[in-house]
């Protein structure tokens, strides 16, 4: 039902919309979203009501809500515009793939990313969402330990990126790329696909992004045996993002064990521990929840440091965080 007082609430509501987007707080893009779906649902205009559910559901994701990204993945596949709008089709497909491999159904992630990429086969143009289907579907075969599967489409996702204009996009796929030949020993190309996500994503207005890409560009590289100057760059980098924006308890408790790892690489254990004494305590004193992987690291570090007891401590504390998870 369209009115005069619902295209002004639509009006009002779609601006808020643009303006808290680039804020980086993604539970309050979150709830814009879903505020422009309601009122879009209101006035009968599904493509609109749509638009700003896939929003809604690429936040939910972004904010780890999975579960609801997949039921509001299912909700947009219920739309009669999925059948006509190949493109938005493979889109939600793709959100809902990424919904399920972060719930580790990585059988269903897969078998839906692979749907998605069979929907845009027919497809001309269209690199953006290509792109965004390459990425989707890489990042699940990799979730599911398929490696060389996910090796054998890099090139197609190179090639797409060539062609994809937006900066953000193309920082993404670039990272992806990167994280995948990390993933592969190719150390050399992961650096170098990096260093391409690295230009572009330095050019968006998105500080939490950046602060996001240097922490887990930092991490993989630490994974991969790279402990150098580039990855400490990548971690300052982050910390600085984090300054400017105030990265919430867990961002900064994972940043700090991504920097503890670089202290381990490079022989400075008593830094490390250090670091890691103090950031739990911080991250636990705001209320972020207990990480049993940062114990399980504290573990090693203080294992090396030759303090058998205190690293017995931290592995069972490791442990019964897991237990209460049901891990």
């Amino acid at each position: 039902m369209s009115s005069p007082h619902f295209e002004a609430l639509a009006a009002k509501a779609e601006a808020h919309h643009r303006r808290i987007r680039n804020s980086g707080d993604q539970q309050q893009v979150l709830e814009a979203a879903r505020e422009c779906a309601g009122i879009y649902a209101a006035m009968g205009d599904r493509v609109k009501e749509s638009d700003f559910l896939y929003d809604m559901g690429k936040s939910q994701v972004l904010t780890g809500a999975y579960a609801a990204a997949f039921e509001t993945a299912g909700r947009l596949l219920a739309f009669a515009r999925t059948d006509g709008d190949p493109v938005f089709k493979a889109q939600v497909l793709i959100l809902r793939a990424a919904a399920l491999r972060n719930q580790s159904r990585h059988e269903e992630a897969v078998d839906t990313a692979r749907l998605a990429l069979d929907v845009m086969a027919n497809v001309q143009d269209s690199y953006d969402a290509r792109a965004e289907v390459y990425q989707g579907i890489i990042a699940c075969l990799v979730e599911a330990d398929q490696i060389v599967e996910a090796w054998v489409l890099h090139n197609q996702l190179s090639a797409t990126l060539e062609h994809v204009e937006d900066t953000l996009l193309a920082g993404q796929g670039f990272w992806t790329l990167g994280n995948l030949a990390f993933a592969t020993d190719q150390v050399d190309e992961g650096v170098a696909y990096h260093q391409l996500a690295t230009d572009r994503l330095q050019q968006v207005n998105d500080i939490h992004m950046w602060a996001r890409f240097n922490n887990a560009s930092a991490d993989v590289q630490l994974q991969a045996g790279v402990a150098s100057q580039r990855t400490e760059d990548c971690i300052a980098r982050a910390q600085l993002a984090y300054d400017i924006i105030g990265g919430s308890p867990v961002e900064l408790l994972g940043l700090a064990g991504t920097r503890a790892k670089w202290y381990m690489a490079n022989g400075r254990l008593e830094e490390a521990s250090r670091l890691l004494q103090n950031a739990v305590a911080e991250a636990y004193g705001t209320g972020a929840p207990e990480d049993a992987s940062v114990h399980v690291l504290w573990s090693q570090i203080l294992h090396a440091l030759g303090r058998t007891h205190a690293a017995e401590r931290e592995s069972e504390r490791a442990v019964r965080i897991e237990r209460s998870a049901g891990c």
